[in-house]
């Protein structure tokens, strides 16, 4: 199902040279049909429906013309259906490699995720318990679970965003909210660890502990996979709410790890966590950061 964006150029009556030549951007240039003007007592409203990997190419002609900075206010909408369906401007109708929503729409979609508030702190704090409870019981199950409430996809999206387009306080809020997911992590599994030491006879080593034991390639693989998907999934062109699960499978039970192994004394395991830990989150970040500059933000 094709995703439409309704979009509004609302500008003041009296710049009539900006306002034509907006529409002549938008009817020659892009070669637009789809064009409505609407005149008020004060505003001009230009009303264009679009498929939304056609906005970005839409909103930087505009931004370059002061449209939506200077001058006037940009709307961009999501509209569920439209009836007649809107024709494609391009008759192959495959999509491309750079194909995207509006990078305005990329930013508002990741802002919230990415800051550290009370409920990605509670979020983790749940996901990290539930996490620590699997590797202790040896179960995947429990922790498959304990993967899909982590809410790390959000600061992970803002970071790598905020890298591609130089947002410097996007880079520091998301930054922030990994840096101290991650300690809580390592900490409920220090208290976690002390509890199966203390409540537990002869508490062993799990195999799902084991398994975090310094990267192996297939590690590797699952990270770089993770972030290519992320990339995917911040610009639109793919969305899934399994992105999240794939990202907290990277870097949860290794953080969560980390702190068990401290407890039980093998200081190998938890360095070799560590590091698991480490290499996940630079190259989910670097892979994200990769697949944005493919889709041309910056």
């Amino acid at each position: 199902m094709r995703k439409i964006r309704l979009i509004h150029i609302t500008l003041k009556n009296d710049q009539i040279e900006l306002i034509q030549k907006v529409l002549e951007v938008i009817n020659v240039d892009l070669n637009i049909k789809n064009t409505t003007l609407l005149r008020g007592d004060l505003n001009s409203v230009i009303i264009v429906r679009q498929d939304r990997t056609e906005v970005p190419e839409l909103i930087d002609r505009l931004t370059e013309m002061g449209v939506g900075t200077k001058y006037g206010i940009i709307d961009i909408i999501l509209l569920d259906a439209t009836i007649p369906e809107l024709p494609k401007r391009f008759e192959d109708g495959k999509d491309q490699v750079t194909d995207r929503i509006a990078q305005s729409e990329i930013k508002n979609n990741i802002k919230e995720s990415s800051n550290p508030s009370y409920n990605y702190f509670v979020f983790i704090l749940l996901s990290a318990i539930i996490a620590g409870a699997g590797l202790i019981l040896n179960s995947p199950a429990v922790i498959i679970a304990s993967m899909i409430i982590s809410p790390l996809i959000g600061p992970v999206l803002g970071f790598s965003f905020g890298i591609a387009t130089s947002d410097r306080k996007m880079i520091l809020n998301s930054a922030l909210a990994q840096i101290i997911g991650i300690l809580i992590s390592i900490t409920c599994g220090i208290l976690l660890g002390y509890l199966a030491i203390n409540l537990i006879d002869d508490p062993q080593f799990t195999s799902e502990m084991s398994v975090r034991y310094f990267p192996i390639y297939l590690d590797i693989i699952v990270a770089i996979c993770a972030g290519i998907a992320v990339g995917y999934s911040i610009t639109g062109t793919v969305k899934s709410t399994l992105v999240g699960t794939a990202i907290a499978l990277s870097l949860m039970p290794p953080a969560v790890t980390i702190g068990l192994a401290l407890m039980y004394g093998d200081l190998s395991l938890s360095f070799g966590s560590l590091i698991v830990l480490l290499a996940n989150i630079i190259i989910i970040n670097g892979c994200t950061i990769i697949v944005l500059k493919i889709k041309k933000v910056s």
